[in-house]
């Protein structure tokens, strides 16, 4: 069987102006990806696959590199902040949002439970037309790409894949295979952490789960998800 490694970028920048873009800690981090491929400047990869956002491609160039990637657009990650937007209009303002997340008694929980709810109203299309969008429409591009990937590979005979993609699109993927309700897919999302790896295993008859959200190449106080 052939094998898929998704794997998630490195920490972006949470709080800042900017979140689509590595953070100092995330440029640490990327190197580590290699540990789990055998620590090799030039692991046995038979192709290479990135989104184009910035914080995925960043990723690509501070790990893997020396190795020419594809650009796959189903491979970015849905727009969060649009999706919570719709459930919070008022975190519009960065300074509005800042206080209303910093005024809780826990505002990690606060935020966490906040993105539940959004991507719950999301995934059943509650509100559609505001999206930037559509749930359905992200599902079918995410899907499109494994597709995409799984046929070229079969095509040309290739065994090791990897793909850097985002939290939001390895979830899907992965509650895609394994058939769990929309439900479960927030709950997935928040717990992938920066630069895991996730494999899939697939042949001309099925696609399935390897493992899921492995992270111990990285050093423990290096372990982030946002």
């Amino acid at each position: 069987m052939a094998k898929l490694y998704l794997v998630r970028h490195a920490q972006a920048s949470f709080g800042h102006e900017n979140y689509d873009q590595l953070s100092e800690l995330g440029y640490k981090q990327s190197p580590y990806i290699l540990n789990h491929f055998g620590n090799t400047p030039t692991p046995a990869i038979d192709a290479l696959y990135s989104g184009d956002m910035k914080r995925q491609r960043q990723t690509v160039e501070h790990s893997f590199t020396g190795i020419n990637s594809i650009i796959l657009p189903g491979l970015n990650e849905f727009n969060h902040e649009n999706v919570l937007q719709m459930h919070r209009p008022e975190i519009a303002d960065r300074d509005k949002a800042i206080a209303l997340i910093m005024g809780q008694s826990n505002p990690k929980k606060f935020v966490e439970d906040e993105f539940d709810i959004a991507m719950n109203k999301w995934m059943f299309e509650e509100g559609t037309t505001g999206y930037a969008e559509p749930f359905k429409h992200f599902k079918e591009r995410c899907l499109a790409a494994l597709h995409q990937m799984m046929s070229t590979a079969r095509k040309e005979k290739q065994k090791e894949i990897v793909a850097v993609s985002s939290g939001g699109v390895i979830s899907l993927l992965v509650a895609h295979i394994l058939d769990l309700p929309p439900a479960k897919l927030a709950g997935l999302n928040t717990i992938i952490a920066n630069t895991s790896v996730t494999c899939l295993l697939f042949n001309d008859e099925k696609v399935s789960l390897g493992y899921f959200n492995n992270y111990s190449h990285l050093p423990k106080e290096m372990v982030t998800f946002f």
